[in-house]
C-alpha cells in the first residue's frame, strides 16, 4: 500500500510538473510571438517616418539650391529682357533668335547647376507655353496647360510654388518662379531636379538603396510618346520605374531589388493603392543568405496632395535579426519579467504623453472659457490660410467683443465678468460647427474662423450669434450685447492683413453704435 501510494503521489507530482511546464512553455512561445510582432511593428513604425524625413531634408536642400540659382543667375536684367521681348513678339524668327541668346547666355550656368543636382531649367512664356528647355532645347512651343499644374498655378497666382509633377519629358520636384519686368508678368522659369539627383544625394549620405516609381496612367497621359522610353514597367501593379533611378551601384543590387519586389508585390498592393507611408521586413534564403531587409514605401504627392509616385527604400535590417535572436534567448527565462517591464514602460510612456498633452492643452486653451486662446489659434491660422489659398476654398472670420464690458466689471464685479465670458463662450460653441475654430483673442474679444464659408454665409452666422447673445438671460444683468466685424480671406491676404481688416471692421461696428455686424460688403 505504501509503495502504491508513493508511486501514485510521484505520478501526480510528475504530471503536475509536466502540466506546469507545458503551460509555461506555451505561454513563453506565445510571449515570443507577441514580442516579435510587437518589436518589429514598433521598429517599422519608426523606420518609415525616418526615411521620409531624410527624403524631405534632401528635397528641402535641393529646393533651396534652386532658389539660390534663381536669385543669383536667373532673375537678372539681361535674362528678364530676353524673356520680356519673347513674351511680346509673335515673330517666330525673332523668338528663335531670343531662344538662342538665352541658351547661349545660360548654357555654362546650366552645366554648373547640374553639378549641384539641378537638371531641369525650363523657361515658359505666359499661359504656360514652353519657350526653352535646357534639357531638350529642340522641344519648344508646346502648351503645358492641362499637363503642368504648377505652371497654371503660378500663371494664375503669380507666386512661386514647389511640388512634384510629371512633365512632357521628365518628372521632377519642381520649383516654378514668376518672371517680372517691373510690374509686368512676362512668364515663368522652372529650376527643378528629379529623383535621380535626389537619389545621388541620399545615397552619398546613408549608402542606402532607392528606386523611384510613378503611376503609369500619369506617364501615359503626360509624357511625349518618344520620351516614354524613359520608363519601364515595375513589379508593382499600376506603377512604372523611372529608368534614370535604376542604378546598380547601390548597396543592394538591382537584381536583388527586382527579386524582392516580385515576392512582395501582392503583399503591399492594397497599401500602395491607398497611398500609405509604411515599411515591411523581408528575408529569403536566396537573397543575401536570409538577411533581413527593410523596404520602406514613401508616397510622393503632387500639387493637389494626391499620391502620384513612390520612393522605395531598401536597407539591411540587421537590427531586426538581433532583436529576434535576443528575444528568443531570454523569453523562456524572463517572459513574465519582460511582460511586467513592458507594462510598466507602457504605463510610464502613456502617462508621460498624457502629461505632454495636458501641458500643450493648457498652453493653447483659455483657462477661463476652455476654448482656444490667442496662442492656440495662431498655431492653426498660418496653416489654414495657406491650405485654403492652395485649394482655393473660402475662409471667413468673425471678430467680436462684448459691448461696455468694463461697465459690467465695474458694476457687478470681476466674478460676474468671468461669468459673462464663460457663458458667451458656451453659447457660441453650441451654435457653431465642429470644423469652425473659436478662440478668446484677449480680454472681452473673441474670434471665430469659418472654413468653407463665404462672406454672405459668415454674415448670417454673425447675425445669428449677435441675436443669441442679446436674447440670452444672464444672471442679474439685463442685457449683454456684442459688436461684430466680418470678412473673407482674399487672394493676396497674409495673416496680418486678414486680421487687421477684420479688426478695423469691428472698430466700425463699435463706432456705429455697437450691437451690430459690419463687414466688407457693407463698408
Amino acid at each position: 500500500m505504501f509503495l502504491k501510494n508513493f508511486f501514485k503521489d510521484k505520478q501526480s507530482i510528475v504530471l503536475s510538473a509536466l502540466l506546469s511546464f507545458i503551460l509555461l512553455e506555451s505561454f513563453a512561445l506565445l510571449s515570443v510571438k507577441y514580442l516579435q510582432e510587437s518589436e518589429i511593428e514598433n521598429y517599422l513604425s519608426v523606420i518609415s517616418p525616418d526615411v521620409k524625413s531624410h527624403i524631405d531634408i534632401a528635397n528641402s536642400h535641393l529646393t533651396d539650391i534652386s532658389k539660390i540659382f534663381y536669385d543669383i543667375e536667373i532673375n537678372r536684367p539681361e535674362i528678364i529682357e530676353i524673356m520680356a521681348e519673347a513674351s511680346h513678339t509673335k515673330d517666330l524668327k525673332k523668338k528663335a533668335i531670343l531662344r538662342e541668346r538665352l541658351l547661349s547666355r545660360l548654357s555654362e550656368t546650366y552645366e554648373h547647376m547640374k553639378k549641384y543636382h539641378v537638371r531641369q531649367l525650363h523657361f515658359h512664356l505666359p499661359q504656360a507655353i514652353s519657350f526653352l528647355r535646357f534639357h531638350r532645347p529642340s522641344k519648344f512651343g508646346d502648351s503645358l496647360v492641362g499637363v503642368r499644374e504648377t505652371l497654371e498655378y503660378v500663371n494664375e497666382n503669380r507666386t512661386p510654388i514647389s511640388a512634384f509633377e510629371e512633365g512632357r519629358i521628365f518628372n521632377g520636384f519642381r520649383n516654378v518662379f514668376p518672371l517680372y519686368k517691373g510690374d509686368e508678368f512676362i512668364g515663368t522659369v522652372e529650376i527643378s531636379f528629379d529623383f535621380d539627383e535626389m537619389q545621388e544625394l541620399l545615397s552619398s549620405i546613408d549608402s542606402s538603396s532607392y528606386l523611384f516609381m510613378i503611376k503609369n496612367k500619369i506617364v501615359n497621359k503626360k509624357v511625349f510618346a518618344d520620351e516614354k522610353s524613359n520608363y519601364e514597367s515595375s513589379e508593382f501593379s499600376g506603377f512604372d520605374y523611372d529608368k534614370a533611378t535604376l542604378k546598380d551601384t547601390m548597396q543592394i543590387g538591382l537584381d536583388e531589388m527586382y527579386a524582392i519586389n516580385t515576392q512582395i508585390a501582392s503583399r503591399v498592393e492594397e497599401q500602395l493603392q491607398k497611398g500609405e507611408l509604411f515599411s515591411i521586413p523581408f528575408s529569403d534564403k536566396s537573397i543575401y543568405d536570409n538577411h533581413t531587409i527593410v523596404i520602406s514605401f514613401v508616397p510622393v504627392l503632387n500639387l493637389e496632395s494626391k499620391v502620384v509616385a513612390y520612393i522605395v527604400h531598401y536597407e539591411f535590417g540587421d537590427l531586426i535579426g538581433i532583436m529576434l535572436r535576443n528575444i528568443k534567448i531570454i523569453s523562456i527565462v524572463v517572459t513574465l519579467l519582460a511582460l511586467l517591464l513592458s507594462t510598466i514602460f507602457t504605463a510610464i510612456l502613456v502617462n508621460e504623453r498624457k502629461k505632454q498633452k495636458s501641458i500643450h492643452d493648457l498652453a493653447v486653451h483659455d483657462a477661463l472659457t476652455g476654448i482656444y486662446n490667442r496662442h492656440g489659434v495662431n498655431e492653426l491660422l498660418n496653416q489654414k490660410i495657406e491650405e485654403f489659398k492652395r485649394v482655393k476654398n473660402k475662409l471667413s472670420v468673425v471678430f467680436f467683443d462684448i459691448d461696455f464690458f468694463k461697465r459690467v466689471n465695474d458694476t457687478y464685479g470681476h466674478d460676474m465678468g468671468d461669468y459673462v465670458l464663460e457663458n458667451i463662450a458656451k453659447l457660441v460653441s453650441l451654435e457653431i460647427r465642429a470644423s469652425d475654430i473659436f478662440a478668446r483673442w484677449g480680454g472681452e474679444e473673441f474670434i471665430l474662423f469659418l472654413p468653407d464659408t463665404s462672406l454672405e454665409e459668415a454674415l448670417k452666422v454673425a447675425e445669428k450669434l449677435r441675436k443669441s447673445i442679446e436674447e440670452y438671460a444672464f444672471s442679474d444683468i439685463d442685457t449683454i450685447t456684442c459688436s461684430f466685424g466680418v470678412t473673407e480671406l482674399k487672394k493676396d491676404d497674409t495673416k496680418e492683413s486678414f486680421l487687421k481688416r477684420v479688426d478695423n471692421l469691428l472698430y466700425e461696428a463699435k463706432a456705429s453704435g455697437r450691437n451690430c455686424v459690419v463687414s466688407d460688403m457693407e463698408s
